[in-house]
């Protein structure tokens, strides 16, 4: 039966997935690994399925044979590699072990406890993991395994000589207990079965398998694509300068960035993609971490380097806008305007300057506070709705004592940050005018000897109406109607949470652009 390979991949997931709980990530994610090539590590206490997981995976092989163990101080390699065949040693005086029904001759293998696997084992591993060969006696065997697939309830300890093998399982997931009380109660009810089976049609065979290898090679990898890496790698090594981190926690090998991109278009191909794009990325918050504490810092540089190009603008356009309004402060100090503030700007109930398009509604500004505000630099204020005027009143906090009071007592007033310029007042850094007189006698600023060029603020609300905000709704688009096989839904919400706050963000620089227009 000919499907599509995304078709494909997301009924075998479905059949591996059936009376499994709250493991379908891990299960993706080991087929995903097992179709690069590569190892997987699970780190979680006894009972989450986490063998389980490796018996699933071997069903989808036709075929497939699976190896297990359960790991002590006192393993030897016999009882991995299959014991020394004593009749051949002695006839033939040739020291090779019976591995049929061992790890060499497996196609998917779990290993339970694997840090307690003594100095010989770990050799082995080494090289079995990394060529997929195992030399027994004078005889090279080329490996059948798929995957390897690691367990424990703890992380390599420090300084035993664990590191290159801990190196060798690109992806690490943490498998948990069930966390829903509905999920649970499904599965103690559960009845117990026949063993699960899937379907003929599904079965990955041999020659479909190398098919795939060499399809999986081909996806190209994009522009975009590394962009977004080198953003990464530059956050992991500004967090390895930091003080109190060890250089290590964020260490990723030339090596191990060549396979997880690998792992990214093994991921693209069998999404039924030929490159790999960005729905691939969060996939690296499973490849990244070498503790378990430092997984947070992963998951934001990961997420982050998404949006990073339109996070980057947000920031530049920010700084200039902000000299902008400093050059107009200065070219204001420098004129000969004479025109006073109550001249210039149109007084509400006597006492109020008018805030235009301040986000929360109607905004009045104290006038007598206004001399109060420093220009070039922010002092205390504070905002609070007036029930009788119907508006936010904004009020300057210069003597430190006015309204303390009102502060301490009234839940609906907030602390602000105020600074002058030319035209109005800025807000916890965005700017906003101050209603005008409509007068022909008004000079404008542009009009002045040694004034600056006509502003960056249009050029940069059009840039961030035109170009930025139409990035960030492709990038939306994407995660939110392509859905990867290989993201769960934590992964998802974590990714639409930084795509949130970036919306967030760029429209804060709308408005203070949009303001800034006004003054400049």
């Amino acid at each position: 039966m000919k499907m599509d390979i995304d078709q494909h991949v997301r009924e075998l997931l479905k059949a591996m997935g059936e009376g499994v709980y709250e493991k379908e990530h891990i299960l993706a994610m080991s087929l995903l690994s097992a179709m690069a090539g590569e190892s997987i590590f699970l780190l979680g206490p006894p009972g989450t399925a986490k063998s389980l997981v490796a018996r699933r995976l071997k069903m989808i092989f036709k075929d497939g044979r699976s190896f297990e163990y359960l790991m002590s101080r006192f393993s030897t390699p016999d009882e991995i590699f299959g014991p020394v065949s004593i009749s051949l040693l002695k006839s033939e005086d040739r020291y090779e072990r019976v591995v049929d029904g061992f790890l060499p001759t497996a196609t998917v293998v779990f290993l339970d406890e694997i840090w307690k696997a003594g100095p010989s084992i770990q050799n082995a591993l080494l090289t079995a993991i990394n060529e997929r060969i195992y030399q027994n006696g004078r005889t090279t065997l080329q490996l059948p395994m798929k995957a390897l697939i690691a367990a424990s309830n703890e992380l390599p300890a420090e300084n035993e000589g664990l590191e290159a093998l801990w190196d060798r399982f690109l992806v690490r997931m943490v498998s948990n207990c069930i966390q829903s009380e509905n999920v649970f109660y499904k599965m103690i009810r559960q009845k117990n079965t026949k063993p699960k089976t899937i379907p003929e049609y599904l079965l990955i065979t041999e020659t479909q398998y190398e098919e795939w290898q060499q399809k999986i090679e081909e996806v190209e990898i994009t522009n975009e694509v590394c962009a977004v890496i080198t953003h990464i790698r530059k956050k992991l090594k500004a967090e390895a300068k930091k003080e109190d981190v060890e250089e290590m926690d964020f260490y990723i090998s030339d090596r191990r960035w060549k396979k997880c991109v690998h792992l990214l278009q093994a991921s693209a191909f069998m999404n039924g993609r030929r490159c790999v794009d960005l729905t691939d990325i969060p996939i690296l918050i499973h490849c990244l971490w070498n503790k378990s504490d430092v997984i947070p810092t992963i998951i934001d540089a990961v997420c982050s380097s998404l949006t990073a190009p339109i996070d980057e603008r947000i920031v530049k356009l920010g700084k200039a806008i902000d000299m902008e309004l400093k050059n107009v402060r200065k070219a204001q100090t420098t004129s000969n305007e004479t025109n006073s503030d109550e001249d210039k700007y149109v007084l509400v109930n006597f006492f109020y300057y008018n805030v235009l398009k301040y986000q929360a509604g109607k905004t009045l500004f104290y006038k007598m506070d206004y001399s109060h505000v420093p220009s070039g630099k922010t002092c205390d204020g504070v905002i609070y709705y007036d029930d009788a005027k119907k508006s936010y009143i904004i009020h300057a906090i210069y003597t430190g004592e006015l309204y303390d009071y009102k502060i301490k007592n009234t839940k609906e007033t907030k602390r602000i940050k105020l600074s002058k310029c030319h035209g109005g007042i800025i807000i916890d850094n965005v700017p906003y005018a101050f209603q005008t007189k409509k007068t022909n006698a008004e000079p404008s600023i542009f009009n002045m000897p040694g004034s600056p060029s006509p502003n960056k603020a249009l050029a940069a609300l059009e840039e961030i109406r035109n170009s930025l905000f139409t990035k960030l709704s492709d990038l939306q688009r994407l995660f939110n109607y392509y859905r990867n096989l290989f993201l769960s839904d934590d992964d998802i919400n974590i990714v639409s949470k930084y795509l949130a706050l970036c919306e967030k963000n760029l429209k804060e620089m709308e408005v203070k652009a949009q303001n800034a227009s006004m003054l400049l």
